[in-house]
């Protein structure tokens, strides 16, 4: 018989019923997480596992209960783990005691189960989140300096170092995984986990007692990814830099082409794609750091999540230059894409002053004068007087194909046309 450790988190959702994932933490919440660890620590009570189909983020948790009251979940890095104890028992439920106990702000519990050795490749359990969409041809968030260079340290990782823990210095190793980790403090994805994990195995199965305590800031890393602190960080300073980067700026660019520059266009599709998110997630736009958590919670794939977090981009960046909060819309509250995104196309004087109401006026000012500019533009566009073309040559507007393309010039008292080609 062996001994199998498992982490339980979310004790602080145990203690508090009515706690959502990305609320913040009140005095009260945080006691009666501290009050929950205390009393688990002090009286170390029997704790069941068994599966948890309520949980809408993950419909493969794992619940822990202890007196009659859940009190967490298994970690999701040991979820695999429960799964294949529990079809090894061949029963519902599992039982484990309490080895630990971790009374901080969002603690946890370490618990025991007891059962027989597991084979060392566990077979993933069923999910029935389908990813298939997220990895269409969809925008995708470009390639980080940071992701690049956590994809090359992990590369020469696993060819050269950790196949060969016995032979390496314990400071190459060290120096490859502290980039690494520098590196991946942001990368929520399903691979990023994954290997998370596995480097921690087989650094803890290393016989070099300073080898194993390589492993030490990897868990560390995994223990906090989503604490308040980490979390915060990742939606605020890690979004606002990717935002500003150039590669982003580049993609919002294309995207805006691609919609012919209709912002309100723009948002309606984006919003069609962001609707078919797991776990009902839609509802959370504009709680950035919720949908993050959710996101790293679902085990997703790391195309899906740059294909995801594209979006989101975009759509911040769209509701930003509308003026409108990042929050969940309606159909009722898509508006018709009145938005005069190209001077060029319409009468000179139209142009310059729409040109002068982006940046010189209030939202209602711009928003009035963008309206007139439409009406007068259709007006412009659908009624324009052939006497008008007639004069073409002579009146200081020049009219060529319906479009003003030509400038009036005062010099000496005479009026002039400065034709543009």
């Amino acid at each position: 018989m062996a001994e199998h450790q498992l982490l339980i988190s979310g004790v602080h959702y145990g203690a508090n019923g009515d706690f959502v994932a990305g609320q913040t933490d009140t005095e009260e919440t945080l006691v009666r997480t501290h009050e929950l660890l205390s009393q688990i620590d002090r009286t170390r009570p029997i704790v069941v596992l068994s599966p948890d189909p309520s949980n809408h983020i993950h419909h493969n948790a794992i619940q822990a209960r202890a007196l009659g009251k859940r009190i967490g979940r298994v970690a999701y890095d040991d979820n695999e783990k429960a799964w294949e104890l529990l079809r090894q028992s061949g029963k519902t439920m599992l039982l484990a005691r309490v080895k630990d106990v971790s009374i901080v702000d969002h603690g946890y519990v370490n618990v025991i189960v007891d059962g027989d050795e597991l084979q060392e490749s566990l077979q993933p359990s069923a999910s029935e989140i389908e990813w298939r969409l997220w990895l269409a041809d969809l925008p995708l968030l470009p390639d980080s300096e940071p992701l690049q260079a956590q994809e090359e340290v992990a590369f020469v990782l696993d060819n050269v170092y950790l196949p060969h823990l016995a032979e390496v210095g314990v400071e190459e190793v060290k120096t490859y995984l502290d980039i690494w980790l520098e590196n991946s403090w942001h990368d929520l994805s399903r691979e990023a986990r994954q290997k998370r994990s596995a480097y921690i195995e087989l650094l803890l199965a290393a016989q070099n007692k300073e080898v194993r305590q390589l492993a030490e800031p990897l868990k560390e890393q995994r223990r906090r990814l989503l604490e308040r602190e980490p979390l915060d960080r990742l939606a605020t300073v890690w979004w606002d830099a990717r935002l500003r980067s150039s590669e982003v700026q580049h993609l919002w660019q294309q995207w805006r082409l691609k919609n012919g520059n209709k912002l309100w266009l723009g948002l309606r599709r984006i919003d069609s794609l962001l609707r078919q998110l797991p776990g009902e997630l839609y509802g959370d736009i504009g709680k950035l750091d919720v949908i993050l958590s959710s996101l790293y919670y679902l085990n997703t794939p790391r195309r899906a999540f740059q294909s995801i977090m594209a979006l989101l981009m975009l759509r911040d960046l769209t509701c930003r230059e509308l003026g409108i909060e990042m929050h969940p819309m309606t159909d009722d509250e898509y508006e018709t894409d009145g938005r005069i995104t190209n001077p060029m196309e319409m009468p000179t004087t139209i142009g310059r002053v729409v040109a002068f109401a982006e940046t010189q006026c209030d939202k209602a000012q711009k928003q009035t004068i963008q309206l007139l500019a439409q009406w007068l533009r259709d007006d412009y566009e659908q009624s324009h007087p052939k006497e008008i073309e007639a004069l073409a040559d002579t009146d200081p507007l020049v009219v060529i194909n319906g479009d003003v393309t030509g400038d009036v010039i005062e010099s000496g008292g005479t009026k002039n046309v400065n034709r543009r080609e």
